[in-house]
């Protein structure tokens, strides 16, 4: 008996996401597709799935428009599935694109804004073109557009965000936040519907990996010694928030009670930011930001989301010339967004409760920073194989304590961050 023959996708190892695949290609009138397929990441890109890059092209018709997508699913371990509680990240994702961005461009187009390009489609995002979620272990999956063939590029982690880059990163995050803002303001009832489809799902309590992060940031305390020894008063405010992390941290993140929230992106730093320029390789002028991986998304303060890009993705230098204007210009670009949507920007989130909002949760951005600077300085050669060490049985506190010859740089800029956490009365 002949064999069958091999997927033509089956440099994809999950059988789930070639069917999805296939389908997808059949849906888009390929009868006879060819797949073109390479990695979508590297080390240090994304630590809680696995991305290839797909091409589809017609076999023997060149002039047919070819499909490029990002396929992004699970990590290939089931271990590290299990232990990094994977399903429930990709199940807010999967919310996010097939309900809370799809409800939020309707509104925006009733809204008659024209900003919104395609129907369902939210600006400043990638088209979903597929989505799998709660099916077998490990076969949840997303189909998307892949947007460098667009002109978008990801930035280097390493290097840090400028004034360009931070404005425009400021710019597509207001117009996220006031679209949701307006949007519960205008009808309650409709937002309900979207705003709890997506939850916290990192600093839950009921999420196994807080502990061993909580192992992880302890580490911190080594990192700014230097600056804050044991027992002088930064050392004392640091011990305040790292000294029950998890607790700590999900009181940062949890809605507020008491001033505005809105949908938030969650997980705003460089690689989940992809830039197009003005002009080609004119790294200077960022035009334009695509918003990709939501698998944090939450509905919060959205100060959050600032503190947690500029905290983890800049230095102490460039806050110190930029970033009281940069956060003005976020609150005049979400104010403007929130006129067109027939909104009153100084009755729904003026200035002053922003900074209330700033002065209460801003510590976030320490929080995020302890976790993430130490990983996002590393070169890729010196982050871990989390699949291969999670089947090896290795501790997952012990996988994420990176050290690398980023050293020096990571202790300056955490030991900035807490030095001016405290300046600003934000600890």
């Amino acid at each position: 008996m002949t064999p069958p023959a091999p997927s033509p996708c089956s440099a994809i190892p999950v059988p789930h996401m070639q069917r999805l695949l296939e389908d997808l290609a059949k849906r888009k009138g390929f009868r006879t597709p060819r797949y073109a397929v390479s990695a979508g990441s590297q080390a240090g890109d994304n630590y809680l799935g696995v991305l290839f890059r797909v091409v589809v092209t017609e076999d023997g018709d060149e002039d047919k428009p070819g499909l490029r997508l990002i396929l992004k699913g699970m990590p290939l371990s089931a271990k590290r599935r299990e232990q990094m509680q994977v399903g429930s990240f990709f199940d807010n994702e999967f919310h996010a694109y097939r309900t809370v961005l799809p409800a939020l461009a309707r509104f925006l187009a009733d809204k008659a804004v024209d900003d919104v390009k395609e129907p369902g489609l939210f600006p400043n995002t990638a088209r979903c073109h597929e989505a799998s979620s709660g099916g077998e272990e490990g076969q949840d999956t997303l189909v998307l557009e892949d947007m460098r063939p667009l002109g978008f590029t990801m930035h280097d982690r390493r290097v840090g965000l400028d004034e360009h880059h931070v404005r425009a990163v400021f710019k597509s995050l207001s117009f996220l936040h006031a679209a949701s803002m307006a949007m519960e303001a205008q009808r309650p009832k409709d937002f309900a519907k979207i705003r709890n489809v997506v939850g916290e799902v990192l600093f839950d309590s009921n999420n196994a990996m807080l502990a061993q992060l909580e192992v992880v940031v302890k580490r911190t305390y080594g990192f700014v010694a230097d600056r804050f020894p044991e027992g002088s008063a930064g050392y004392k405010k640091l011990q305040g928030l790292i000294d029950g992390y998890g607790t700590a941290t999900a009181a940062l993140v949890a809605p507020s009670n008491t001033t505005p929230n809105a949908i938030t992106h969650g997980d705003s730093w460089t690689n989940n930011l992809l830039f197009k320029y003005a002009q080609a390789g004119d790294k200077d002028r960022a035009e334009e930001v695509c918003l990709v991986d939501f698998q944090l998304c939450r509905y919060a303060p959205p100060v959050l989301d600032l503190v947690y890009a500029v905290y983890c993705c800049t230095t102490r230098e460039w806050r110190d010339a930029h970033l009281d204007k940069m956060l003005r210009e976020y609150h005049d670009m979400l104010s403007g967004t929130l006129r067109r949507l027939d909104c009153d920007p100084d009755q729904l989130y003026p200035w002053t409760t922003m900074q209330a909002q700033l002065k209460e949760r801003g510590r976030f951005g320490l929080c995020m920073a302890v976790l993430t600077v130490p990983l996002f300085l590393a070169d890729s050669e010196e982050l871990p194989d989390l699949d291969a060490q999670f089947e090896s049985g290795q501790d997952m506190g012990e996988m994420l304590a990176v050290e690398s010859k980023s050293a020096p740089e990571r202790n300056k800029r955490l030991s900035d961050t807490l030095e001016e956490m405290i300046q600003r009365g934000w600890m």
